[in-house]
């Protein structure tokens, strides 16, 4: 190889030394961490909720397999929540990831008939939703809007297990 083709532009060495020079300055310069946007917070919080709804639902179909007809709509849709909040979920915006992703817990306990369990469903709908409505409060507008049809959906699921949505 001739040393034409093995030069290296004086430019790209002058940039690259200013690129040192400038980011060793940078490093003598102590540095607070970003804080985190207070949806952050919010949406882990809300990956949580939905995470224990998909495990309570997962748990009542085991004790009660014939409500799969019923309760597998719902289970869906909690998947779908589950899905699209984590989507918002930027990586390395919390300190630990295991607020995301919960290890797996002992399974909810579940009542013994049917008509209970659909009860305990329905309240833990009604508490989902009370929680978004508290949540779109001091986040973002679009993450306010996506809590909210969350939200929304989780007040007509209760309203559904409790018998007034037939």
């Amino acid at each position: 190889m001739s040393a034409a083709r093995t030069a290296v532009p004086r430019r790209v060495v002058l940039g690259g030394l200013g690129g040192v020079a400038l980011g060793g300055c940078a490093r003598d310069e102590p540095r607070a961490a970003p804080a985190p946007s207070p949806d952050v917070a919010v949406l882990v919080s809300a990956i949580a909720g939905e995470t224990g709804l998909v495990r309570l639902y997962e748990a009542v179909l085991r004790a009660h397999a014939d409500l799969a007809g019923r309760l597998g709509p719902v289970l869906a849709r909690h998947r779908e929540h589950l899905t699209v909040l984590r989507r918002h979920h930027i990586p390395g915006t919390v300190a630990s990831s295991a607020a995301v992703t919960p290890p797996a817990a002992t399974p909810p306990a579940v009542p013994p008939s049917p008509e209970e369990a659909l009860e305990l469903l329905a309240r833990a709908e009604r508490g989902a939703a009370a929680a978004r409505a508290e949540d779109v409060r001091g986040v973002a507008p679009g993450m306010a809007q996506l809590l909210a049809s969350i939200g929304a959906c989780e007040a007509g699921h209760a309203a559904l297990l409790a018998g007034d949505g037939r």
